[in-house]
């Protein structure tokens, strides 16, 4: 498949599934989403590589090669909720879109994959890009918490570890299996963490009782299309591009969130998030083209 399709793919259900999950935290807690949505896509998975291949990737070299499931979506993500929750969306978001950046001088050092000012420009117009996206959810926020900008940060850090272990891993795993072992290993890490945080603070409990059929399908279905599909697609592109490659498409997430925030919810974007979106889309669109990448 066209590596710029499976880009796109991967950006497409990630910034989908922020809507969706959005729309789900109104009636679910965070932490029994996030377990919700993992067991979807772990389920998900489970049932595509037992039709496609008629087994099982659960032996224990299979469970080693997941490991990187820990960083991400486990810890990335565990990150991620409990410092949105101390922070603003817009902080958050704009936190978030530095993994750009991050992966490209982290992929330079431990990848020895080429860097170049280039690479560096269009991360910096990707990130004011992103900036413009949130500029309407900065101007109406009051406030944030340093701790919150701070787990945010220490998520997008696990995030760009999982993407310089898979790359490493991709080139002798097979995308599906590799996403299957990662998620159960993520699972597994989130209920644990999750479990022993539920001793020290009620408020991480998990509990599904109250939560109605509509949004129970909307759970299933937004871990699904956030995790199973995006991560998917996200390892089969790593098999042809370099993980600085990659990580430009990341920022088109937010394009498709704000999108799908349109359709779905009817927000309005401003004018300046739709010159933020074209910022974003010609950076990535650059990225793909032109080869002195």
């Amino acid at each position: 498949m066209n590596s710029t399709l499976l880009a796109i793919g991967y950006a497409f259900c990630w910034g989908m599934g922020v809507t969706l999950t959005k729309v789900a935290l109104s009636a679910i807690t965070p932490t029994t989403l996030l377990i919700i949505q993992l067991f979807s896509s772990v389920l998900f998975l489970i049932t595509v590589c037992w039709l496609t291949a008629q087994k099982l990737p659960f032996s224990w070299q299979h469970l080693k090669q997941g490991v990187a499931g820990i960083f991400e979506p486990a810890l990335a993500y565990m990150f991620g909720i409990v410092g949105i929750q101390m922070t603003t969306a817009s902080n958050a978001t704009l936190i978030g879109s530095t993994e750009v950046i991050l992966t490209i001088l982290l992929a330079a050092i431990f990848l020895n994959e080429r860097l170049t000012r280039l690479k560096l420009l269009l991360a910096s117009i990707s990130f004011v890009g992103v900036s413009l996206l949130m500029l309407k959810d900065v101007q109406n926020t009051d406030q944030s918490s340093l701790m919150g900008d701070v787990l945010v940060l220490v998520g997008t850090l696990f995030a760009v570890f999982y993407a310089l272990l898979s790359k490493r891993q991709i080139a002798t795993a097979h995308p599906l299996q590799l996403t299957t072992s990662q998620q159960t290993i993520g699972l597994i890490t989130t209920v644990l963490c999750f479990g022993g945080l539920s001793l020290l603070n009620p408020v991480y409990a998990v509990s599904a009782a109250n939560i109605s059929l509509p949004f129970w399908l909307l759970a299933i279905g937004s871990g699904i299309m956030q995790y199973a599909l995006a991560f998917l697609l996200y390892l089969i592109a790593l098999q042809t591009v370099p993980a600085s490659h990659a990580a430009f498409y990341l920022t088109l997430i937010p394009v498709f969130g704000v999108t799908s925030a349109v359709l779905i919810i009817g927000e309005q974007p401003s004018f300046a998030q739709a010159i933020g979106g074209c910022l974003v889309v010609a950076s990535s669109y650059c990225a793909n083209r032109l080869t002195t990448l």
